[in-house]
């Protein structure tokens, strides 16, 4: 017997058939699980075990002692073939070829660029719902970047050099982006528990792009209470914002390593049944998924020690 742990389920759970109305179950060697998204976008996935779990694409299961994490991956419904290209520009540029950009859904979503003689693509995650791009004279060639917002909400950015064919630059997925003369300000927003915001300043150098600042920008910045510093010191550690998880910590501790000590971790797992002042955490070793649980020590809202379960 192995207990499941549904991580955020945003849809209908059936084990054997049956709707499971809790965050977690129990299962025998042999099961059927099904999921049906809220979502009417998103497909129907199901699972069934003989014997061993395995994660596959639609379904993600992360070791916890002998019991199961389990992660929801359904992919969008295909789109009908009757709108093969739905988005189309052109760019006429003096002493260059015209480019053209189209986004394509018949064969997977797609942005593809193209001259007379030279044609790039690009996949997209999901369906580009407003699409363009700018282009700018180098030394040699040009630079063409395409901005494109994604029906999940999501703006991805990529540029391309074009001289003789087209060289990637960049490639990035964010939630806002604004095109400045200096580059570009790039934005992601965090669902954490300080509702932060990264803010980085990326801009066009010799060949390439160089990420040149970064900072970040809190939505709820106040008072914690003991219990909840972890989350917010280990939030802060994965995202990169040394400064807020130094401000976590301790005198006595803050010449402690901790990058060393909790590793390359994935995220926060929050989906087991809540300890104070116990976290655990989602690591990736070789595509094997596992967590590991940590005991803090907290005192007047600052870390004091911190131990491995």
């Amino acid at each position: 017997m192995a207990r499941l742990f549904f991580d955020k389920p945003k849809g209908i759970i059936l084990t054997n058939g049956v709707k499971c109305d809790s965050n977690s179950i129990e299962v025998g060697k042999n099961f059927c699980l099904q999921y049906i998204p809220f979502d009417p976008s998103l497909r129907e996935i199901s699972f069934a075990c003989e014997n061993k779990i395995i994660s596959n694409k639609d379904f993600c299961f992360i070791k916890h002692g002998k019991d199961y994490i389990v992660k929801f991956c359904p992919d969008k419904k295909p789109i009908c073939d009757e709108e093969e290209t739905y988005i189309q520009h052109f760019a006429h540029c003096n002493n260059y070829p015209s480019h053209c950009l189209s986004c394509k859904c018949k064969e997977g979503h797609r942005i593809v660029v193209e001259t007379e003689n030279e044609i790039h693509f690009i996949s997209a995650p999901c369906r580009v719902e407003n699409c363009s791009f700018k282009t700018a004279p180098l030394e040699k060639g040009q630079l063409l970047t395409v901005f494109a917002r994604l029906d999940n909400g999501k703006t991805y950015v990529c540029a391309l050099h074009y001289l003789d064919d087209y060289t990637p630059l960049l490639s990035l997925y964010c939630d806002e982006v604004y095109c400045e003369e200096d580059g570009l300000t790039v934005c992601d927003y965090m669902d954490d528990t300080m509702a932060r915001k990264c803010v980085r300043k990326i801009s066009f150098c010799s060949d390439g792009f160089a990420e040149i600042s970064r900072h970040f920008e809190y939505g709820c910045n106040h008072c914690y209470t003991d219990e909840l510093i972890p989350y917010v010191f280990l939030e802060s550690l994965n995202c990169g914002d040394d400064e807020c998880a130094r401000g976590c910590v301790s005198y006595n501790l803050k010449d402690f390593d901790f990058h060393t000590f909790f590793g390359e971790f994935i995220e926060i797992c929050d989906c087991l049944e809540y300890k104070p002042y116990v976290v655990t955490l989602v690591y990736s070793s070789e595509n094997v998924f596992y967590t590991r649980s940590y005991k803090f020590g907290v005192s007047g809202g600052k870390i004091v020690k911190v131990n491995l379960l």
